[in-house]
């Protein structure tokens, strides 16, 4: 935060209060979002709590978002606060560099630039900057393997220079404890979380997702996600539906083990270990429903997407590809703009919607009535929510469609239709945190 004057603003607020607001707001995020990105923990904040006489709720908030449109932010909301009050309480930064502490090596490319770039000046004076910093990086894309490699090899030495140096000089941790007697909080969260059991994933096609990652030998990190959705699309339906349901069992056994432990411990501390890490109690199905899974014949018409949010999201994510390369980003980017709209552009998508619905019913009476009767009362029965949209008299008044639409989606169909283009399995629907999973575009369990 160099170069900022925090103090700027009304005169109510001294360095004093200040420093209260940023003792407040820390103590205000919710320990299982300490570590999380700024905006994740700016939400959950109670401002209630973090305002002090005489400055109400909403003048901590504006005065707290007139900070941190002066920071960078692309860090933990914790790490925000601390810099702010490191830069209250000095103007010199306290994150000094060890003198010994070498610079972060180099990739090889910047070795090869760094040991011809005088070479490359001399024999063409007549580029500019740019011009002749691309003609070198062109220059060393077209290295032959066998001369890369002695500047690989000098990048690799580098880093593993860099990594014994940043252990050697970087000072330990200092944690803050109230007394001697006084409980470790990060001991306590981890001692917690041993005892949970392991969260399941969101669907069926992180499942498969994260059984692959033993296979990726060979792939780019950069790479897993749109090999991940190939092999998920080279997959016959009758093997996703087998990780659906393996996906649904898995998440019964969760929340059985997740409510057992719960009951050895009193209701206080059933509730601090929820909060902690940031969980919610799961509802238990004392007899399970058998597991349906919807299939799909051939020349069955498909069906629309069953919200206009997700309608407005997949064509804008055909939309913004161009722009916006990464599936994640054109993801959050589509939702945003859906949160821009206004009720009446939204109300024109759930028109769009409900003439997609009547289009597709007309679509699946036509090929319904192609099926054998005994095809047709197989599909009824292993389809019981289709028979709406094969009752002509009722299509006609268009009233089961608009009721459908407002129901939330059973089955897994829409995650998947909407997300097997590319490596978007991963973008629409499949966030555990509402919209906030949204900020973060990475898959919902730990890759590494």
């Amino acid at each position: 935060m160099s170069e900022i004057d925090i103090n700027a603003g009304e005169s109510d607020w001294t360095k004093e209060n200040l420093q209260k607001l940023f003792t407040a707001l820390k103590s205000a995020i919710p320990k299982c979002k300490t570590e999380s990105v700024y905006t994740k923990g700016l939400k959950r904040v109670d401002w209630n709590k973090v305002a002090f006489p005489p400055f109400s709720p909403e003048a901590c908030q504006k005065k707290w978002t007139e900070i941190l449109s002066k920071m960078r932010k692309i860090r933990t909301l914790t790490e925000i606060i601390d810099e702010a009050e490191e830069k209250l309480s000095s103007t010199v930064s306290v994150h000094m560099m060890h003198p010994e502490f070498q610079k972060k090596p180099a990739p090889a490319s910047a070795i090869f630039y760094k040991e011809n770039w005088a070479k490359f000046q001399k024999r063409h004076p007549e580029l500019s900057y740019g011009k002749l910093l691309k003609f070198v990086a062109n220059k060393y894309r077209e290295l032959p393997d066998e001369e890369k490699a002695q500047y690989v090899e000098k990048s690799k030495h580098a880093s593993k220079e860099y990594t014994r140096q940043k252990v050697i000089l970087k000072p330990p941790k200092r944690k803050r404890k109230v007394s001697a007697d006084a409980p470790d909080e990060d001991e306590q969260r981890t001692k917690d979380a041993k005892s949970l059991p392991p969260k399941p994933p969101f669907n069926g096609y992180q499942l498969f997702c994260k059984e692959q990652l033993l296979s990726m030998a060979g792939v780019s990190n950069s790479r897993y996600v749109s090999v991940w959705a190939q092999r998920w699309r080279d997959l016959t339906e009758s093997q996703r539906n087998e990780y659906s349901a393996r996906c649904i069992e898995l998440k019964r056994k969760y929340a059985n083990e997740l409510n057992e432990y719960l009951m050895t411990l009193d209701e206080e501390e059933q509730q601090r270990i929820l909060n902690d890490n940031g969980i919610k109690r799961p509802k238990v199905q004392k007899h399970p429903k058998e597991v349906k899974l919807l299939t799909t014949l051939p020349g069955e018409p498909k069906m629309p997407p069953r919200s206009s949010n997700v309608l407005f999201c997949k064509n804008q994510m055909e939309v913004l590809k161009e722009e916006f390369p990464n599936a994640n980003e054109r993801f959050i980017k589509a939702n945003q703009m859906w949160r821009g709209l206004s009720i009446k552009e939204k109300q024109f998508y759930k028109q769009q919607l409900v003439e997609q619905f009547k289009k597709y019913s007309l679509e699946l009476q036509k090929w319904f009535k192609m099926l054998t009767a005994a095809e047709q009362a197989d599909y009824l029965r292993k389809n019981p929510s289709k028979f709406q949209f094969l009752d002509a008299q009722k299509t006609k008044k268009n009233k089961r469609e608009e009721s459908f639409l407002s129901q939330p989606s059973d089955s897994e169909d829409e995650v998947i239709e909407i997300s097997s283009s590319e490596e978007e399995e991963d973008s629409l629907g499949s966030s555990e945190e509402e919209e906030e999973e949204e900020e973060e575009g990475d898959i919902a369990f730990d890759l590494y």
